[in-house]
């Protein structure tokens, strides 16, 4: 494979600068699972089964939720709306504006639950398990105005832990899987069954971590590994490009060491990868089909892998979580930078957490 030429493009996004930091839980022996934005602030999701609300550059959380028995497997927010997912076999929705303490919808499982979607017309909740004692690999379908039970339950498609499920934001019926046996599936629930429902089948041939559309009319599909790499197909399963490891993509002083995340961001009709290093670094780059341009470093001065981020581009912020149980945020204004709160201290961390990456799955 020819080496993935890098160039430097430092105008495509706003200089971003460090605004505020801060650890997060009790101590050192909590570490962040994900971050993501709200319409307040963030959501952080935790090791200790906790989801931690923030207000924007917030230090200390103003909402802690805790309701799961198991690892809070991922979290995503739809307007006023806190929904997570959890080994527990279980999905939670929270109605944000209300102060109770209990979700007002619960949808179960038999299997724990990995990944999960709403669809963009909210009229139908997807759901993705870890493969089960009987070696079944689930997408489940529940209907978000009544709790309870799947609706539907397609066992065939996968082989192997469901970890990614996204619903298409422009095709409410339609919806993309990926799996650690490899594949990105993509359904159109207008068909009344599940061979029927499968559309295309792509395979990656590595272990699919992450995945989501991209794209105007979300005609492409991003798909990244637990091997660190990525590859762009089409969503009917042509495959653009294979990046490779994107480790070795680092030059000069920028090194890469694992993907965060990849986001698309609609205004600029851009892909965007979230890459990180294991001192804690964040390196932003545009995605192109034949290349990567290289923009910024975020820096906040704490160790650790980075585990969750997020942005908004248009306020010009960005959140990330790391491993070591430090939040940080940066802001396009430097005046924040010079009011930045920083602890003296995170506690003592895990042994090992920096040796290599961790796989929640």
């Amino acid at each position: 494979m020819s080496r993935i030429p890098v160039t430097q493009a430092p105008s495509l996004l706003p200089v971003l600068y460090p605004a505020a930091s801060s650890p997060v839980g009790r101590g050192g022996n909590t570490y962040i699972y994900e971050a993501i934005r709200t319409t307040r602030g963030a959501a952080v999701s935790t090791s200790a089964q906790e989801v931690h609300l923030y207000e924007h550059f917030g230090v200390q959380p103003v909402r802690t939720i805790k309701y799961h028995s198991d690892q809070v497997t991922q979290i995503r927010v739809r307007e006023e709306s806190l929904m997570s997912s959890s080994r527990d076999g279980q999905i939670a929705i929270w109605d944000l504006r209300q102060s109770s303490s209990a979700p007002s919808l619960v949808f179960k499982s038999d299997d724990a639950v990995l990944s999960f979607d709403l669809s963009a017309d909210s009229s139908l909740l997807v759901g993705g398990t870890q493969l089960n004692s009987d070696y079944v690999a689930k997408i489940q379908f529940w209907d978000p105005r009544a709790a309870g039970s799947p609706v539907t339950v397609f066992e065939d498609s996968h082989s192997d832990d469901v970890t990614q499920i996204h619903c298409n934001p422009n095709a409410p019926k339609q919806f993309l899987s990926g799996s650690t046996d490899g594949l990105l599936c993509t359904f159109d629930l207008t068909q009344p069954d599940e061979d029927d429902a499968l559309q295309f089948v792509a395979n990656t041939s590595a272990s699919v971590s992450q995945c989501g559309y991209f794209g105007p009319d979300a005609q492409f599909v991003y798909a990244q590994s637990d091997m660190e790499t990525l590859q762009l197909w089409t969503s009917e399963a042509t495959q653009l490009v294979d990046f490779g490891d994107v480790r070795e993509l680092g030059q000069g002083d920028v090194t890469i060491d694992y993907i965060v995340k990849c986001k698309y961001d609609s205004g600029s009709q851009r892909l965007y990868m979230i890459a990180g290093t294991n001192g804690g670094e964040v390196h932003l780059l545009h995605v192109g089909v034949e290349s990567m341009e290289y923009i910024q470093k975020l820096a906040h001065g704490n160790s650790g892998i980075v585990r969750g981020f997020d942005w908004d581009l248009s306020d010009g912020w960005a959140v990330a979580g790391c491993e070591g149980g430090m939040l940080a945020w940066w802001s396009k204004s430097e005046q924040m930078a010079s009011s930045i709160v920083t602890p003296t201290s995170a506690g003592p961390r895990r042994p090992g957490l920096n040796s290599r990456r961790f796989t929640p799955y």
